[in-house]
């Protein structure tokens, strides 16, 4: 083979590889690169951070890349509260905050936080709690004020109110119908005012469900105290006990109803019920029997007929069972003395429960088991004797069974397995209920629920103990409240 000829072949040969290698290679878009999870910076600030004698005006943010505002009416906080709304807006990479001098008072410290309302624009990374504070006068006012927000009722902090507090000499009813002067959200039930003048004030707390910072609407959840509070002179933590006030007059623009078929949905459903037992393994023990059996139905029962439910030990009928209605008007209570390991069936006739358009609920057999005593645990409580104490059981935060200190020995028997936990409450009018408080009629603090906040674990076939006397030392700690 001839130089020419060995040159053309190796030309073939690399074009033919060339081709090869193309016709074999994947084409891959251009990757983007990571994400951007960098916060916005700030770069230059028109008012430094604790500035004098500020008369109003501009207060300029300059960030290092463009900006944008997101939810900046729930975001922005300014304390003391303004007569109206401070003015913000963004441009590029700058945020202006716009406060005319009307609405400032003099002498005054201000706080404003923008909590994450700055993102930067393409991935809307906030930059965190963004806060500043400024002076209209030629001093800073440095006082505080802390403490807790707890739900009066079950004893657990109360994580969603704010905190307000108003000029002393202002009456009761600006809590009413008046934003106040100050106002802080709770954290994890705890609060803290900073930056405060030494002034006495009114405190209140308030579940704000229409966001209107003021006390207006039905079933918001408040709380206040009886005495004024002073920054420099309240050397405790103050505790306030939040409650959902009784006949609450509902003094809030009224709000279009988002659940106008509601009443037609639940018309037009077919009456059905479903009974809390466990049928797929009727040889296994389910059923407890420290409880009533109960018929779940899906509207209100207009009638029931007691001689269409039957209850079957075995083949004998149960004729010693009590049926009654529950105050919801949809559930069927059937109570009776359970033995134990037992099998049962529940037989229910067409027509054993009628609605109000006088449909009947269809026929239904239920077989189960019972537990044995065996498969309970016990709990024994040592308290001190106050008759006036309602100590009461707690099951996933629901109460399982309440009993009063009349002993030093408390016995809770029949307890599934699981964890519990206790609670107290001074039952202060020996009513037996736990009563909420009044704001409007003679300012009547609630009775107040301590939680016990260990877990107590119960185990089947077992006896535990738990002892809720008070410590020596907590007779020594002092909270101002109430």
């Amino acid at each position: 083979m001839n130089f020419m000829s060995r040159l053309q072949w190796h030309i073939i040969l690399v074009l033919s590889l060339t081709t090869w290698c193309m016709s074999c290679a994947n084409i891959m878009s251009p990757t983007g690169g990571p994400r951007d999870e960098t916060a916005p910076l700030i770069r230059k600030r028109s008012l430094a951070d604790s500035a004098l004698n500020f008369k109003g005006g501009d207060i300029q943010f300059e960030f290092d890349e463009f900006v944008q505002l997101k939810d900046v009416r729930n975001q922005l906080m300014i304390t003391p509260i303004l007569r109206s709304d401070a003015i913000v807006k963004v441009h590029k990479k700058k945020v202006t905050i716009t406060i005319p001098d009307s609405l400032l008072l003099p002498n005054t410290t201000y706080r404003i936080s923008l909590g994450n309302a700055v993102q930067d624009l393409h991935e809307g990374n906030p930059y965190k709690n963004l806060d500043f504070t400024f002076s209209t006068g030629s001093y800073f006012d440095s006082l505080s004020l802390n403490g807790s927000v707890i739900d009066a009722r079950t004893g657990m902090p109360d994580t969603s109110s704010w905190v307000f507090l108003y000029p002393a000499e202002l009456p009761d009813s600006v809590f009413l119908k008046q934003k106040p002067m100050y106002a802080v959200k709770s954290s994890g039930g705890l609060f803290q005012f900073k930056n405060l003048p030494s002034k006495s004030f009114s405190i209140y707390s308030l579940k704000d469900l229409n966001q209107s910072l003021t006390y207006d609407a039905a079933a918001e959840q408040i709380s206040f105290l009886n005495q004024k509070v002073r920054p420099d002179d309240t050397l405790h933590p103050i505790a306030l006990y939040s409650f959902v006030e009784k006949d609450k007059v509902d003094t809030a623009a009224p709000r279009k109803s988002l659940n106008k078929n509601k009443d037609k949905g639940i018309a037009d459903q077919k009456f059905n019920y479903q009974v809390a037992v466990d049928t797929l393994s009727p040889a296994k023990r389910t059923f407890d029997i420290s409880a009533p059996l109960r018929i779940v139905l899906n509207k209100k029962i207009s009638a029931f007929d007691i001689s269409r439910i039957r209850l079957y030990q075995g083949d004998v009928m149960d004729a010693s069972a009590d049926i009654q209605l529950d105050t919801s008007a949809q559930i069927l209570l059937l109570k009776t003395d359970w033995s134990e390991d037992a099998v049962y069936t529940l037989k229910l006739l067409k027509g054993f429960a009628t609605d109000s358009t006088l449909a009947q609920a269809s026929a239904g057999s239920y077989t189960f088991k019972t537990r044995r005593k065996s498969d309970y645990g016990f709990l024994t409580v040592l308290t001190d004797v106050n008759a006036s104490n309602i100590i009461e059981l707690l099951r996933n935060n629901k109460v399982i069974a309440s009993k009063k200190a009349t002993d030093t020995l408390i016995s809770f028997p029949m307890l599934n397995p699981d964890n519990y936990t206790l609670r107290v409450w001074e039952d202060i009018n020996g009513n037996g209920l736990w009563d909420t408080g009044s704001f409007t009629t003679g300012k009547k603090q609630p009775e107040i629920c301590r939680l016990i906040s260990a877990s107590i674990a119960i185990k089947a076939n077992w006896e535990n103990k738990a002892d809720i006397r008070p410590k020596p030392q907590e007779g020594n700690k002092q909270k101002m409240g109430r």
